[in-house]
């Protein structure tokens, strides 16, 4: 009966180390620490596009420029931002149609904000180009001056420059 109830104690005290070492481990690996390591940034957006020229044109207006091109779709670059422009292969593929108000949007990516050094010197030279905006650039409440537009795909854009505290 001793040796069962020893046997036992010891099997107990095994499991009992077992299950805290794993969930030291779980805790380790699963911590914000380990998930933060994990990404670095985001290398690219991609956009799927009807009219991979108009779209590249378009973007060039911007000020992006084409980095590499295939027969896959064409990287462009401006900054550090990285687009990856493809055409769409899909038969009559409809837009989805998207508001500037955000919160009355579908699910889905909504809108991508490109850091500008100077917003209103670009919306001119943009708009020179014949580019057309939603608005003409302003000053926002919660802290960046900023100017929408769509693509040719109806993707919307925002181009900010946050404010000095």
């Amino acid at each position: 009966m001793r040796r069962t109830f020893c046997l036992l104690s010891g099997v107990l005290t095994f499991l009992f180390a077992t299950s805290c070492i794993c969930a030291q481990q779980l805790t380790e690996t699963h911590s914000p620490a380990a998930f933060k390591s994990m990404i670095d940034g985001v290398d690219n957006i991609g956009i799927c596009v009807a009219d991979l020229k108009k779209s590249v044109e378009f973007y060039q207006a911007l000020g992006f420029t084409k980095a590499y091109e295939n027969e896959r779709g064409v990287t462009m670059v401006s900054g550090t931002a990285k687009l990856f422009i493809f055409q769409t292969r899909k038969a009559n593929s409809a837009l989805v149609a998207r508001e500037f108000t955000l919160f009355q949007n579908p699910p889905g990516i909504d809108h991508i904000s490109f850091a500008v050094e100077n917003v209103d010197r670009l919306y001119a030279d943009a708009t020179a180009k014949g580019i057309v905006f939603n608005s003409e650039p302003k000053d926002q409440t919660w802290g960046a001056r900023m100017v929408s537009l769509r693509d040719p795909d109806g993707v919307n854009l925002y181009l900010l420059k946050w404010l000095k505290k």
